[in-house]
């Protein structure tokens, strides 16, 4: 085997293995450099909300060229069309634009990285050509085998080929959504061709990263769903007792400082027989985001169960968590919720600090917790401290 060949298996292996988007882009444009040679090779990414196709990484290029690229999706715009088509194409088929001039583009070709599993042209279109190189190949679609017979004829590359290729059903199949961005190879300065074969082993493994990059955003969102609580956004209680009980440990090592807050609202029972769960569900949410907007970065907030709400606030003196949670009761209580001013509730807030209050992680929780009932009894409305 070449040792081309071992250094494709290799990244291969390792975007397999890679769970971080950007170390599993950053592999492919050195891999790709690496291996092919090519004068330049860049990476573009698409940001699907706002229709954009923007510069990320690139080799060979000036420092800021790629990453200060921000292309429009749109059909007046030849370099973004293989995100709706989800083919590879050369430069020979593409118009030049100012974007393709600002990058000295002449002699190069645009992969699309697709992040979907694609049906091959064959099974899709019932294709019965057994001669064709691309019938009975898993995944690959005739644009991407040399030589392929499309509609009962060869197609070799070239103009035709591409306009043929946009009225094929497997075109037309294609979900743009599906595409994670582009890789550009360029061989511009040096004139070099680039060779069908390339093209279509780059397309594969582009394929390949795309999938690696799919799953990497699965992993992510898995796991944000289950750090964090699905009404409100905030962290959840297994999370926050995981956190706790290491800042507790950090704080104990280095001697610093830690405050817990246990937040409950008052006659929220109340608002759910009153005005609905709905209601209910939209008071846990905004009370959720007045503490994210008064709270600072470092403080960490969680929705602890059903009306309650834990703050770990880290580097913070008993003294300081008192003027903190004063702010967030007076907040509350300042403010009708968004929406329906009939709706009004307020907060009681019990605390806590570590080395005064309690030196371990359950006695913390639980001289919270004895602080919040204690502002509870005295009428509600109010913060406790020991």
């Amino acid at each position: 085997m070449e040792d081309k060949e071992l250094l494709l298996l290799d990244m291969l292996s390792l975007i397999n293995e890679e769970m971080d988007i950007d170390a599993i882009e950053e592999r492919l444009v050195n891999i790709v450099s690496e291996v092919f040679s090519f004068d330049r090779v860049g990476l573009f990414f698409v940001k699907h909300q706002k229709e954009i196709l923007q510069g990320k990484l690139c080799k060979g290029f000036e420092p800021g060229t790629i990453s200060s690229i921000k292309i429009p999706v749109a059909e007046e715009f030849p370099f973004t069309r293989p995100l709706a088509m989800g083919a590879p194409l050369r430069g020979s088929e593409i118009e030049a634009d100012v974007f393709t001039l600002k990058m000295g583009l002449t002699n190069y070709a645009i992969i699309p990285i697709v992040n979907q599993k694609r049906i091959s042209c064959w099974r899709l279109k019932n294709c019965q050509v057994t001669d064709c190189p691309a019938y009975g190949k898993h995944g690959l679609r005739c644009w991407l085998m040399q030589d392929a017979k499309c509609c009962d004829r060869s197609e070799s590359g070239g103009v035709d080929k591409s306009e043929l290729c946009r009225t094929c059903p497997v075109f037309k199949s294609h979900n743009t959504n599906a595409i994670e961005g582009i890789l550009l190879i360029d061989n511009s300065q040096s004139g070099r061709p680039i060779a069908d074969k390339t093209i279509s082993i780059l397309s594969v493994i582009a394929h390949a990263v795309g999938i690696a990059i799919n799953n990497s955003k699965a992993y992510t969102h898995a796991l944000q769903e289950a750090i964090h609580d699905d009404l409100t956004g905030l962290h959840n209680r297994r999370y926050f007792n995981e956190r706790l009980m290491d800042e507790v440990e950090r704080a104990k090592r280095y001697g610093s400082e830690i405050s817990l807050l246990l937040c409950d609202i008052d006659f929220f029972k109340n608002v759910n027989d009153t005005f609905g769960h709905p209601v209910g569900d939209e008071v846990l949410i905004w009370i959720g985001k007045i503490f994210r907007n008064r709270l600072r970065n470092t403080d960490i907030v969680a929705r602890y169960g059903g009306e309650e709400f834990m703050i770990i606030l880290l580097n913070t003196a008993k003294d300081k968590a008192f003027d903190i949670a004063e702010d967030l009761r007076r907040t509350v209580a300042e403010s009708p919720l968004p929406g329906d001013e009939r709706v009004k509730v307020s907060i009681s807030i019990g605390i806590a600090t570590l080395g005064v209050d309690a030196s371990s992680f359950d006695g913390l929780i639980r001289s919270a917790d004895k602080t919040m009932y204690c502002a509870k009894s005295r009428g509600r409305n109010r913060v406790c401290t020991t």
